[in-house]
């Protein structure tokens, strides 16, 4: 059994992810990487650990994960909620809740657009709600706000009044006050339009390189194959297929071990660039337009 550790950066890992998700159409605009940074500014202000704000960080990274469909994906940016909302974070939950390094954050992604609905939302099923679901869902609600053409501080108190508007039925009140005072600073909304957001996500997450077994890896992977594969029903099981073909004839041809391992993982990822296409262009039955192919 291959015994070897690799290191690097599960940060960057899942910033590439959450990339190749917006990528699906510019509408999106890093949707998922805005939202984290307000989150994770909303969780400093309240108070939060440091070890929470960590959660919260990877699970706004990877939010909407769960959505398969650029018309689901584009749905995601109106802001009034909606019962259909669920589906694409319940998938979420599925694709990460057996991966241990991120099971807790998998969580997080399962109930983010639950309504506090006055107390009635620590709970769903029987089952408590982490509070830094609603902290997600709160910073998810103010990015989809913004209108991120036009300036953006002008926009600040026309989205605070909405926010406090639904304090209590929809937002949790401490959380919303805890946005309310942090609106006033200017370098949130500075930072979240900015096109260095990048930067800003690295300076504050603070994570070490991390290591992971292969098996580890391989477990990781296959999660962002099923990402890519249930983007279509005509590709359910295509990249674990191609992962396994693409090892056996590694080792007829001499392989190493590591080499194996290795050839697994990017059986697994070889079509990760299938991410940034629509669903509706994967799957449609006829020619493609010249617009659609390019």
């Amino acid at each position: 059994m291959l015994k070897e550790d690799f290191r690097f950066s599960l940060f960057d890992f899942a910033l590439s992810l959450s990339e190749a998700v917006d990528a699906i159409s510019p509408a999106l605009g890093n949707h998922q990487k805005r939202a984290t940074y307000i989150a994770w500014d909303i969780g400093k202000e309240i108070g939060l650990s440091i070890e929470q704000r960590r959660k919260l960080f990877f699970a706004g990274l990877l939010h909407d994960i769960g959505g398969l469909s650029l018309k689901e994906m584009l749905d995601l940016l109106n802001f009034d909620e909606d019962s259909s909302y669920n589906k694409h974070a319940e998938l979420g939950y599925l694709l990460f809740k057996d991966f241990k390094a991120i099971s807790e954050e998998a969580n997080i992604i399962r109930y983010h657009h639950v309504p506090w609905d006055y107390g009635a939302g620590r709970e769903k099923n029987g089952e408590s709600i982490p509070i830094e679901s609603h902290i997600l869902h709160l910073a998810d609600r103010i990015s989809v706000l913004i209108d991120y053409k036009i300036e953006v501080l002008g926009q600040v108190g026309g989205i605070v009044e909405k926010i406090k508007g639904l304090s209590g039925k929809v937002f949790v009140p401490e959380f919303v006050d805890g946005f309310v005072k942090l609106s006033s600073r200017e370098y949130l909304w500075l930072d979240v339009v900015s096109s260095n957001l990048d930067d800003e996500l690295n300076k504050i997450h603070n994570l070490p390189l991390a290591f992971f077994d292969i098996e580890s890896i391989r477990s990781l992977t296959k999660i962002f194959s099923r990402i890519v594969d249930f983007r279509s029903s005509f590709t359910a099981t295509h990249s674990s297929g191609v992962s396994t073909c693409a090892v056996e004839l590694a080792k007829l041809a001499g392989f190493s071990e590591k080499e194996c391992a290795t050839m697994k993982i990017a059986g697994y990822l070889h079509d990760l660039g299938k991410l940034a296409v629509p669903k509706e262009i994967l799957e449609k039955p006829a020619k493609l337009s010249m617009e659609e192919f390019n």
